[in-house]
């Protein structure tokens, strides 16, 4: 399956009704998130990676798979912006 993107991703990484199980990825020693590619980081949530816990714990067990560091964690939408507004002031 193709996917194809477009526009601006900070509408696409950013929702107004939180779904159930959806969470970002973030390294808490630097609060620095998974950026949206899946591979990087970045800072603040405006291109950071967001999908569900399953999806999480896919990319998680992948990374460990090839022997990479992951220090991400899960955190639910509301503490990531929470976290991104305290961030911006």
């Amino acid at each position: 399956m193709t996917q194809i993107v477009s526009g601006n991703p900070a509408i696409k990484t950013q929702c107004a009704q939180p779904g159930r199980g959806q969470v970002r990825l973030i390294d808490r020693r630097n609060g620095q998130y998974l950026h949206l590619s899946g591979a990087g980081r970045t800072e603040g949530t405006a291109h950071a990676w967001i999908g569900t816990t399953v999806q999480a714990a896919a990319l998680e067990a992948a990374a460990r798979a090839e022997g990479q560091p992951w220090p991400f964690e899960p955190i639910d939408l509301r503490e990531a912006r929470i976290k991104s507004h305290a961030n911006q002031n």
